[in-house]
């Protein structure tokens, strides 16, 4: 159980949503404010209740701040050797595994950052590598907002690809293995997605499959895997 990855997890749904212009992780500080204002001046509560209410509620501010400056995640590398499956099935051309998504994931010009997205990764025939999420619209603090809802996609060839960690990911009360992966984006620019699955089996294939072709570097491979 980890206290550190439900913070997380809560510091980005709230990040994510808004009551009109506002969103709702500094909330907690406008009520504060407001509402210790006003109970001061009716003498509902003594400066120092009013003062001691305003701090509790900026701290929650910032851990929420400091989470997104984390990137709402917290990946720890695998530093022993990992059991290997040895009946472990290689993935098929353009077969979809199920993973959780986390990176900078683009569609028609449009840009977003999602954490632990509900996704596919799959090797086309030709070696390209996709990761596919679809963000599904959905009720008050739960799912995406309006305007991310549909599919979402991150595209990378073998030769792109920087390099390969394993380890686990922290966001929410249990880690879950994970992949850490650094690229090249289009533009040169230098990008991580982060790969998370339900069992290591799943995450031995698609380790597997990223490696099988990547032009690495001996130091670049993380060798637990």
């Amino acid at each position: 159980m980890s206290i550190v990855g439900l913070i997380l997890k809560a510091s980005y749904q709230l990040s994510r949503h808004r009551i009109g212009p506002l969103r709702l992780n500094f909330v907690p500080l406008v009520l504060a404010l407001a509402s210790g204002l006003i109970w001061w001046k009716v003498g509902g509560l003594t400066g120092e209740q009013a003062i001691l209410i305003i701090v509790l509620c900026l701290i929650l501010v910032l851990v929420t701040l400091l989470a997104k400056r984390q990137g709402f995640i917290i990946f720890r590398r695998s530093e022993g050797e990992l059991a290997l499956f040895p009946d472990c099935s290689e993935l098929a051309p353009d077969e979809k595994a199920a993973v959780r998504a986390t990176g900078l994931f683009e569609v028609q010009g449009e840009r977003r950052y999602f954490v632990e997205a509900s996704a596919g990764f799959a090797t086309m025939e030709t070696r390209e590598h996709a990761v596919m999420a679809r963000m599904l619209s959905s009720r008050f603090l739960v799912g995406a907002p309006k305007d991310d809802a549909g599919w979402w996609y991150i595209f990378f060839k073998p030769h792109k690809i920087t390099g390969i960690e394993v380890g686990q990911i922290h966001f929410g009360l249990n880690a879950r293995p994970a992949i850490k992966l650094g690229y090249k984006a289009d533009e040169g620019k230098g990008e991580f997605v982060y790969l998370s699955f339900d069992n290591p089996l799943q995450m031995q294939r698609v380790s597997e499959d990223l490696r099988h072709d990547a032009k690495l570097k001996s130091e670049s491979v993380n060798k637990a895997v």
